[in-house]
């Protein structure tokens, strides 16, 4: 089992959040860029798989300031030698998908290899209604509907990422669909008899049949894919379709188990290797009280003020249940098992148990730094280094 961790990175404590626009403060900023460095540097060292982080703009209040995974994937890259460094995920729907295909590449030729990509609808329509209303209806959900909308944000996602996969995996390519013309029709290029002479994509008139992204992956392989969030069975059936491994969030056991059991069945039919991720919030700490005491002022703090609202508590709810009156709380996320916690011999229980009952192939820490003092999150991540993995995976050294 692969061990990585998932960043939501966090400008601030609860009392720098609280004052006001944290994610404005260049000092607060800067401050996460250590603490993140120290971290990822620590995993690098010790056998971690990687460190993603999700994407999401305009976070001025400072809960989720990563506006640009890619770029901070380069900047954690640079600082540490084998953690796979990658995003959970782009919102592929309001990217320009030859551009992220261009970008992830980048990435992966200057960590010579160590990108992996992961991919999200998005739900925060702030920012996906602003940056993706280029295309015609992303900036339209009150007038769509949520039915048409979110078919739609499914439509682009599922287009954009075989546009990027054809950029991976060819010198040169071409696409048509609903969305796009790539290259678009009588497209004349003034240099076809270079092209044709040391690259390839124009025809006999001079005009281009195919384009090509630069530079190729690294030994043009294609990265690990991952779709974070993963909650419903269509999503991760098609996950397992498309060789992408879904990141379940999902605590309520018997639907978990479903969910798994759909995902061994798609991949078998479709001749498609099974790998399953999985995320929880991790806090470990010296003591049991104290791992709780940290804890309740962590993720939680997140969850219920900021994740809650958009139906997040889909993740730990029953069958039967609904999310918006699921209580809202930290000792409800706590006992529905989204976040463990305790000292290293409470958290190996408890990760026994989570690990027979749900098995993956991939385990992310759902990690919010600033929330936690540096010198408590250092010490969290030398107990559960030292003491707990170590019991469930030999990657972790």
């Amino acid at each position: 089992m692969e061990i990585g961790a998932f960043y939501l990175p966090v400008i601030g404590s609860i009392e720098e959040i609280e004052k006001g626009m944290a994610g404005k403060r260049t000092d607060l900023y800067q401050q996460m860029l250590k603490e993140l460095s120290e971290q990822a540097r620590y995993m690098d060292e010790h056998g971690y798989y990687g460190m993603g982080t999700t994407e999401h703009h305009f976070h001025i209040e400072g809960e989720e300031v990563s506006t640009n995974p890619i770029l901070l994937d380069l900047f954690i890259g640079m600082q540490t030698k084998n953690l796979k460094v990658g995003q959970l995920g782009n919102v592929l729907p309001a990217h320009n998908p030859v551009r992220l295909a261009e970008d992830i590449a980048m990435v992966d030729q200057m960590t010579q290899g160590r990108a992996f990509a992961g991919f999200a609808r998005g739900y925060q329509p702030r920012w996906v209604a602003t940056l993706g209303q280029q295309i015609e209806g992303m900036g339209r959900e009150a007038e769509l509907g949520a039915e048409a909308y979110d078919a739609l944000k499914r439509e682009l996602y599922e287009d954009h990422f075989q546009i990027i996969l054809k950029a991976w995996r060819n010198d040169t390519f071409s696409h048509k669909s609903k969305f796009w013309e790539i290259p678009p029709a009588n497209t004349y290029w003034a240099t076809h008899n270079v092209t044709r002479k040391y690259g390839q994509g124009v025809d006999d008139k001079g005009y281009l049949t195919e384009i090509g992204t630069v530079p190729a992956t690294y030994d043009k392989r294609i990265p690990d894919l991952f779709q974070p969030f993963s909650v419903s069975e269509r999503s991760i059936v098609w996950a397992m379709e498309n060789e992408v491994t879904p990141i379940t969030i999902i605590t309520d056991v018997p639907t978990a188990q479903q969910h798994i059991r759909a995902a061994r069945e798609a991949a078998e039919k479709a001749g498609k290797p099974y790998r399953m991720g999985m995320t929880r919030e991790i806090v470990v700490a010296d003591t049991d009280e104290e791992a709780r005491a940290i804890a309740s002022r962590a993720g939680a703090y997140v969850w219920c003020n900021f994740f809650q609202p958009f139906g997040f508590n889909a993740a730990i709810m029953k069958k039967g249940e609904d999310p918006f009156t699921i209580k809202n709380d930290f000792e409800t996320i706590e006992e529905r098992g989204l976040v463990i916690c305790g000292s290293p011999d409470t958290v190996n229980r408890k990760l026994e148990k989570l690990f027979q009952d749900l098995p993956c192939d991939y385990f992310w820490l759902f990690t919010y730094n600033s929330l936690i003092p540096q010198a408590k999150m250092m010490r969290h991540f030398e107990l559960l280094t030292e003491k707990v993995l170590p019991n469930f995976t030999d990657r972790v050294r």
